[in-house]
């Protein structure tokens, strides 16, 4: 399977933890040279495989078939066959069903693929790391078993290990730049030490760290179990922000932030309300029930700072309601 893998000169891969790190394994072991992109499964309509140049050997990498819209996945898929480029094989471990029904809509061979992928609730692979690892067997280096084990802890949002570690740290600062995924990727394929800009995106983390800090202390508690915080004008991490804030027992945090709004071609106020995990609480049913325009889902309800109170009020009574 590893010559499967030298054949390979073009990655796409979904931008998270595990997936620059499994990334990074593979460019390891595919052709010399061999190029790397970032996106989402949600992001595939954006991607212009002709971009990518020629004789392209694709391996995708820790990428589910979009199952909010197939479409998106089969059109992506013609996209690159109409390129003139060959996928190698499908490195993820959400669905293989997924992958198969798309490659069929799309008159592609599945049964070809050189590396296929699994689903993960049929077996004990639960994440392409793992799947990576299992293909390679004792082909694998030490660094490919140890970015692929990095990869498997990441899918499960345990960053303790050394790339993992380092990668979450490197990318959080600016979440929306894949070229530090692009960097970051090509770097530990050859490395296992961060080098001088890795270290400064992890410095650039540490701020963010400890605007956290600031923020936590500054929270405002609203009672019931509901803590108000303000992030506007600051750069975080949201999901370890709110993490650090459900840790202090929380159920809903109030946040106050900034999103760009297209149509107002600037950045505008907005209040969210996020659930705990494990709260079985709908907050955007909950708000919308009270005749408060919001969007979101289940667990994050965005309000427009006008409709706070009105949208506090119905979360509290419905916090209330649970504990009777």
């Amino acid at each position: 399977m590893d010559k499967k893998l030298k054949k390979v000169n073009f990655v796409l891969s979904v931008g998270s933890v595990d997936g620059v790190c499994c990334s990074a394994a593979v460019l390891r072991n595919a052709a010399e040279g061999a190029d790397i992109a970032f996106c989402q499964a949600f992001t595939v309509d954006k991607v212009d495989p002709a971009a990518w140049g020629e004789r392209r050997n694709i391996l995708l990498v820790d990428l589910a078939v979009n199952n909010r819209d197939e479409s998106m996945t089969q059109d992506f898929l013609r996209r690159i066959k109409a390129a003139g480029y060959t996928i190698i094989g499908v490195l993820d471990e959400h669905n293989a069903d997924d992958w198969r029904r798309a490659f069929a809509t799309t008159e592609l061979s599945f049964d070809d693929l050189a590396i296929q992928p699994v689903s993960q609730n049929e077996g004990d692979i639960k994440s392409s790391g793992a799947l990576l690892l299992s293909i390679l067997g004792d082909e694998a280096d030490e660094q490919t078993r140890e970015l692929c084990k990095a990869a498997d802890a990441g899918d499960r949002m345990d960053f303790s290990t050394h790339f993992g570690g380092i990668v979450n740290q490197a990318v959080k600062s600016r979440i929306m730049d894949d070229s530090r995924r692009v960097y970051l990727a090509k770097h530990f394929a050859q490395n296992r030490d961060a080098d001088e800009t890795i270290r400064g995106w992890i410095a650039e983390y540490e701020a963010v760290l400890a605007t956290h800090e600031e923020i936590v202390a500054a929270r405002k508690d609203l009672g019931d179990g509901i803590v108000r915080i303000d992030a506007v004008g600051k750069t975080v991490d949201m999901t370890t922000l709110m993490g650090a804030v459900y840790d202090l027992g929380y159920q809903v945090v109030l946040t106050e932030g900034e999103m760009f709004d297209k149509a107002a071609g600037a950045k505008i106020r907005q209040i969210a309300f996020g659930c705990k995990p494990g709260l079985k609480l709908d907050a955007v049913a909950t708000i919308k029930a009270a005749g408060v325009d919001c969007s979101g889902f289940a667990a994050k309800a965005n309000v427009k700072p006008e409709d706070e109170e009105a949208a506090l009020a119905a979360i509290r009574a419905a916090l209330g309601n649970q504990s009777k």
